[in-house]
């Protein structure tokens, strides 16, 4: 026998033995034939799922403040503070396009951030804060891309992510992730980062609701990677959300975030014994999705993807609504893509 390389029996190993647990229908799995029955399988699924995240926060004031305002290039900027929940207050940025007259509300977006340097690369900042071209990276400051097509855009940093870290993780003095800092502590106290993060989501939407130039009726919520997880599942339980924008994230849990190495702020317990990725998508219907994926994203495969896309169409089309679930499956690996944005945003929301 040779130890070290590889487990020394099949049985051994991690993934391949611990999926055989997923059971082949999770329990609440969408199978309503009428629209109905599929109302009352949302209630039921939107009960479950909060109760898979885990204790949401007591809910508080707001009291934001202001920490800066500028004027940037054919929009206005401001800097904030929103606080979401007891002692936790979330680093969020409302840019407003200049042809916003001061009398008229518009329809708005929430963006939400993948991993990396976090919010700032929704906005065109480099990590320390300073202006760059825009369009650059994975992300492609796609809330920027909102602000050009006219639309007001609420920027919302993750609790783990960008400026919301601890001091020594900021100064490169630990190599611990603020992901699994957050996910550590939350799991502790009977709830979970990603319940933390929907939270400040959700108390976003209730900043937009005071925004005079914002029409709170009409807000929608967009993210790639970590912010389309993000997407997903706030759309999921949040039905004041008019539409979804999820890039780089719709998938099957199987092929995905259970199959290889993900962050692990990606898990919540025993989300997979009662659902699978397309069953929250279900929850969001028959309000409209649009789908962005890569055709070489190699942490979300697009067969999967494709796979998926099509399911959430049949259970849409129960609603009578499988029109209002588009795809953009573009070539390219894990990326924003943006091509079909304007046009989505126009006819829905």
């Amino acid at each position: 026998m040779q130890y070290g390389n590889e487990p020394i029996d099949a049985s051994l190993a991690i993934r391949e033995n611990l999926l055989k647990w997923r059971p082949r229908v999770p329990a609440l799995a969408f199978t309503a034939k009428t629209a109905a029955s599929a109302k009352r399988w949302q209630q039921r699924a939107r009960a479950r799922f909060l109760e898979c995240l885990g204790d949401m926060p007591e809910r508080t004031a707001l009291r934001p403040k202001v920490l800066e305002r500028e004027r940037m290039d054919g929009y206005e900027r401001t800097t904030l503070l929103l606080r979401t929940a007891p002692h936790i207050k979330a680093l969020c940025w409302l840019c407003v396009p200049d042809e916003l007259s001061a009398g008229r509300s518009s329809p708005a977006m929430i963006a939400v951030p993948g991993h990396g340097m976090g919010a700032k690369d929704l906005l065109a900042m480099d990590a320390d804060g300073r202006p760059r071209s825009e369009g650059e990276g994975y992300q492609k400051d796609y809330a920027l891309q909102v602000v050009r097509l006219g639309y007001p855009v609420l920027v919302i940093e993750p609790l783990g992510f960008g400026e919301r870290r601890d001091p020594a993780m900021m100064a490169n003095k630990t190599g611990e992730s603020g992901c699994h800092a957050a996910f550590s502590i939350a799991l502790m106290l009977g709830t979970s980062l990603a319940a933390l993060r929907v939270n400040d989501i959700r108390r976003g939407l209730d900043y937009l609701e005071t925004v005079r130039r914002v029409d709170a009726d009409r807000v929608g919520l967009m993210g790639i990677s970590g912010g389309g997880q993000m997407t997903l599942w706030t759309t999921a339980v949040e039905t004041r959300l008019k539409l979804a924008v999820i890039s780089g994230y719709l998938n099957r849990f199987a092929d995905s975030v259970m199959g290889m190495n993900h962050c692990i702020c990606n898990f919540i317990p025993g989300v997979a014994k009662q659902f699978d990725m397309t069953d929250l998508a279900a929850m969001i219907a028959p309000r409209p999705v649009l789908i962005e994926s890569g055709t070489r994203d190699p942490i979300f495969p697009s067969k999967a993807t494709r796979a998926a896309v099509r399911k959430v169409r049949e259970q849409y089309g129960v609603f009578k609504a499988a029109d209002r679930v588009e795809a953009d499956i573009f070539e390219g690996d894990h990326q924003w893509s943006g091509r079909r944005l304007d046009a989505f945003l126009a006819k829905w929301l």
